[in-house]
């Protein structure tokens, strides 16, 4: 029986048919099975033909092979027959070469390049934050916007049910048929293409223009200026911020364990911020940094949205208070007011700040029994929720919770925000 998947004219075998019945089964109850188990269950004979399928890995994405010759069926909710024939056939395995091995883990291609994704983004940080690297920035912009290329690639695939060929580009001339490199593999598109084919904020789309307007000039020229490096901290800054929204938004992935931030250039060339002016700069630079400023002219400050064209930042230093402790007066301890650290992250409270804040940030939020639920869960976490006595000093008196404002980005997951 022949069937259409897509452009493409599918033979389905009745083999096949009981193959994927069986798979699907042992995926919906999350249990393992034998090469025994499968050559019953598909009438493919256990010493000839499937042993001899299993060893090429014919079934590619579908199974994944555990330990002690047991298997495990994966990847077949959501999908039809036809579309596992043809995700199965030799012409997809060939065009989907990461997928030719029976896989040994659970890992899907968009994850794969999610965790790529990530790690690139940490040596972006890690390369900014060394004390001593020449290349600093240079090697930022190139790192960070691989990251993002990486990540929207991965969320291409994901939508696509991990169809890699979503990610190669068509050649033109030659209908069904792919670009390939001078090595002869498959070409995939630019960051420039993905960000056409996945709806993104306004504003996160020009910050990551920016973005590779300073890679394209770190590749091909340099970024060589104070100005350009300035410029770069403050919107690299903002696309981090966005990053850790974006991956939680799409794949549920919380990053909070990594230190995401960058150093202020203060602390790398304090000597030359104290005179500067754009003058200074060669022409090619004064356009680059014109352009950015202008991009942020158009999209100011907004704090209804979450992204943002660049992140100015401060550092401010002053001297730190300390007090002798006194069961040991060779030691000195650091005081940490705990009040006014209290107040200046615990600002809003349920009735004026949390309701409003939600209702005017999603389209269909409502107090039901979904809403109390979420939010009993994320005040167990009180990084977002604190209780404070009015008489804070001596923990006296009535008690009265407060939250940080950032525990909105933890209801993004739940609800359709606005714009």
């Amino acid at each position: 029986m022949f069937k259409n998947v897509g452009n493409k004219s599918v033979k389905v075998h009745p083999k096949q048919k009981l193959t994927f019945k069986f798979l699907q089964a042992k995926e919906r109850s999350n249990s393992t099975f034998t090469a025994k188990e499968l050559a019953e269950a598909s009438t493919y004979d256990l010493k000839a033909s499937l042993k001899a399928k299993l060893s090429r890995s014919e079934f590619g994405e579908f199974i994944v092979k555990l330990k002690e010759g047991s298997y495990k069926a994966q990847n077949t909710s959501g999908i039809t027959v036809e579309d596992y024939a043809y995700r199965t056939s030799s012409n997809y395995r060939i065009l989907n070469p990461t997928k030719n091995l029976t896989s040994t883990s659970a890992k899907t291609e968009s994850r794969i390049l999610l965790d790529k994704s990530v790690q690139a983004i940490l040596a972006a940080i890690e390369i900014y934050n060394k004390p001593n690297f020449a290349y600093r920035e240079e090697t930022f912009s190139i790192l960070i916007v691989n990251a993002w290329e990486l990540l929207l690639k991965s969320k291409i695939v994901f939508d696509s049910k991990e169809n890699l060929e979503s990610l190669y580009i068509k050649d033109m001339h030659k209908p069904n048929e792919f670009v390939k490199s001078r090595s002869g593999n498959y070409r995939t598109i630019s960051m420039g293409d993905a960000i056409k084919i996945i709806t993104l904020n306004d504003i996160l789309v020009n910050n990551l223009k920016i973005l590779i307007e300073l890679r394209d000039n770190a590749i091909h020229f340099r970024n060589d200026s104070y100005g350009l490096n300035l410029k770069l901290l403050e919107v690299g800054t903002a696309s981090l911020q966005s990053y850790l929204e974006i991956t939680k938004e799409w794949f549920k992935k919380d990053l909070s364990k990594y230190n995401f931030y960058i150093m202020p250039m203060s602390f790398f060339h304090s000597h030359e911020m104290q005179s500067y002016s754009i003058n200074s700069e060669s022409q090619q630079n004064q356009n680059l940094i014109n352009y950015i400023s202008k991009k942020e002219k158009e999209h100011p400050f907004n704090e209804d949205n979450g992204h943002r064209i660049s992140l100015h930042l401060e550092t401010k230093f002053v001297k730190s208070k300390f007090k002798f402790d006194s069961d040991n007066p060779d030691a000195i301890s650091v005081i940490i007011n705990e009040e006014d650290k209290f107040k200046t992250k615990f600002i809003w409270n349920y009735r004026d700040h949390l309701i409003p804040g939600l209702r005017k940030r999603y389209t269909n939020f409502k107090q039901d029994q979904r809403f109390y639920n979420l939010l009993k869960e994320f005040k167990s976490n009180n990084k977002f929720y604190q209780e404070r006595y009015l008489n804070a000093k001596e923990n006296k008196g009535t008690s009265r919770g407060w939250y940080d404002p950032n525990i909105l980005k933890e209801f993004d997951c739940y609800y359709i925000k606005k714009g």
